[in-house]
Formats: structure tokens, sequence, C-alpha cells
């Protein structure tokens, strides 16, 4: 084998898209998956040992917010690298008005992929703290067919948030009028769903196959139970026809009085990811980073097999790029983590710590990051291994 070919050997390596879930080795070379098998007779000048760990496909977080697209958005590198991540998905950040000014940044030299939303408003979320003017009567159909034209193929869709404090008056027509837009261009949507300006279902039933309701399991206003604790059946249906279901939790944006009974009923999320910006990075007891949303959607009963499976060949299969990564599969993007299942106390929250109503569940288990690689590059490696 050639010298500087890098060997992950004595992992377990759990792939959900190819249904992979046994001992095995991995070789990568030239930023691609080269083979799985048994070498452990063969020696590199890059061999990894990773005894009691899991191999995966490197993760990707499909809800997040980067600096510089937002103030408060994270350092992406930094942090996306030590949580195992090598994709990321900015859900909104910039509108037409100031995409452009940040597309060098997005499509730089740096090894994490970034792939964007577009906001339905012009200025995407840069006023934040005051909230974006969602007046459908300003949206510009014409501008946002004219990005979408001038960069094609950069965009996973348009991106809006429904909750009532933004929408205001407007109730559903902001929703409306972007889905008249999407459907148009030709793109999906993502809906951001806490605090909804009607009855949640109201939101659900309008949405198409492709689109992605973000936010699932908030409990601000109506959310996805019945006055009974049951799901309600505007979820089921969508889901039938192909609308994605996504939690991504943020601080507040995620509870345990929707997410137990909904799990305990069946109905998990087609995708896991973060929402986390400056705010919730590294914040215990919330989102923290990609990994901890592992851990804890294990913790609510999600088999970990299944959960990686919505971190991975879940969201790689919605942006329509499963034959390059959310897989190991032979010549597929070298985009590995390792992770360590780890015993440790610790404490799972539905609300940052200083928030009085916040609820907490104590957990016994994480996976820790432990190495993660990108294009066949160590790009994080934890002192310890």
């Amino acid at each position: 084998m050639e010298e500087d070919t890098l060997l992950i050997k004595n992992g377990l390596v759990l792939d959900p898209a190819t249904h992979l879930k046994k001992k095995t080795d991995v070789a990568i070379r030239n930023g691609k998956i080269l083979d799985l098998g048994d070498f452990s007779q063969e020696q590199t000048h890059f061999v990894i040992d990773a005894k009691g760990c899991y191999v995966v496909p490197g993760l990707i977080d499909h809800h997040s917010h980067i600096y510089p697209l937002m103030k408060t958005g994270i350092p992406s590198e930094s942090l996306c690298f030590a949580a195992g991540v090598t994709t990321v998905v900015d859900a909104g950040s910039t509108g037409y008005a100031t995409y452009e000014g940040y597309r060098t940044f997005i499509q730089s030299e740096t090894l994490l992929q970034i792939r964007p939303y577009l906001n339905i408003c012009a200025t995407g979320l840069a006023t934040l703290p005051h909230l974006e003017n969602l007046d459908p009567d300003s949206f510009d159909e014409g501008r946002i067919a004219e990005i979408f034209a001038k960069f094609p193929g950069e965009f996973e869709g348009l991106k809006i948030r429904t909750s009532k404090n933004i929408v205001k008056e407007f109730g559903f027509r902001p929703l409306d009028r972007t889905l008249e837009i999407a459907e148009k261009i030709g793109v999906p949507i993502m809906v951001h769903c806490t605090n909804p300006p009607g009855p949640l279902g109201e939101v659900i039933r309008r949405l198409r196959p492709g689109d992605v309701l973000t936010h699932m399991y908030q409990n601000i206003g109506p959310t996805l139970l019945d006055e009974t604790k049951k799901v309600i059946p505007e979820a089921y249906a969508a889901r039938e026809r192909g609308v994605i279901f996504e939690a991504a939790d943020a601080r507040a944006h995620f509870s345990f009085e929707v997410s137990e009974p909904a799990i305990a009923q069946g109905f998990f999320p087609d995708i896991i990811a973060t929402d986390i910006t400056q705010f919730s990075m590294n914040q215990r007891p919330t989102s923290f980073n990609l990994a901890m949303q592992l851990s804890k959607y294990t913790f609510l009963g999600i088999d970990f097999y299944e959960a990686l499976r919505r971190c991975t060949e879940n969201p790689a299969r919605v942006m329509g790029r499963l034959d390059a990564i959310g897989s190991l599969a032979l010549g597929t993007d070298a985009d590995v983590a390792i992770l360590k299942p780890v015993e440790w106390e610790n404490e799972f929250g539905d609300r940052p710590y200083y928030v009085p109503e916040r609820q907490l569940r104590k957990g016994k288990l994480l996976y820790k990051p432990m190495m993660t690689i990108k294009q066949g590059k160590i790009v994080y490696r934890d002192l310890l291994f």
C-alpha cells in the first residue's frame, strides 16, 4: 500500500448509507475513501488506531449560523471540526442584498464545506437583534430569482422564520408568498416554526415534498402535539408526501414536553442539527455542538445508528450530495469522524441554566469526537488520541 495512504485501523465502522456496521479498517488516499477491509498487516506513514471507537462519515450540521454571515454566527472551522462536523449548512443568515458580500468567504479555500439557504428577507439576519422585515409585499421576487440564476447550485433553498413576533399582522401571508416564489424558482424552503401565527398544522399542510420544517420539537405557541399529547395528523400526512422534519434546538427551539411524547410515538426527526450561534455554542445544557445533539437524541431513545443516519445519510440525501458526502462508500470524499462512547454524568436541558423554567435530564453516555478528517486531511485530533 502506498506510503501516503492514511489507514484507520481497529474501529467499528458505522455507515447507515451503505448499511455497514462492522469492525473493519478504512484506507484513505488522495482525499477519497480508497478501500475498506482488513489492513492489519499493512503499514504506511499514517496509521490511526481507532480501537474502542466508532468510525463514521463526517457529520453534517444541516442547520447552523456562520460568522461573518451573521454577527453572532459561529467560528466555523474551529467549532465544527472539533465536533466531528465536516459539512455545515447556514440556515438563512444572508438574503439577496447581503449574500454576494460574503460569497467569497463561503466559496473560499476553507476546508469546511458551507452550504447556504438564502433568507427570503433581503438583508437576511444581518439586522439582528432587530427582526427581519417579513412584509410579503417587500419580497423582491425578481432579485431573488436573479441571484439563484447567477449562482446556480450554490443554495439549498429559501429560508423563512414564521414566528408570530416576526410575521406580526401578516400571519401566514409571508409563508404563502415564500412558497409561491420558491415554486417559480424551483427550490425547497426551510421553515422556522417556533411560535407560529396559528396552528402548527396550518404551517405543515402548506409544505411540499422536500421542504424542511425545522425546530419540530419547539414548545412556544402551537406545537407538534394535540391537546392529548398525540402527534398531529398533519405531521404524519406531511411525512408521507415527503416533507422533511428537522430537530435543530439552539437555546429555546426544543422541549422535553414535546420531544419525549413524539419520540415515544415513533415520530423521529429526519435530520438532527444544532442551530447553534455564539449564544449556544459550547454551552451546557443545550445544543452545545452536533456531537452533544447525537448524545442527547440517543438518550431520548433513538438508537445511535439511527441518530447517526440523521446527521450523515439523511441530510446528504436532502442536499442531493450523497454521492460525495454523508457516506464512507468507495470514491466518496474522505470526510470521517472518529467518535468514542464515554460514560460520563451529563445534564441535557431544553433551556440554558439561567432560564428558571428549564427542564433537565441526567444521562450517562456521551459520544466524544476524537478525530475529524476532511477530504483526507486530519483537521482535528483530541490530545489523548
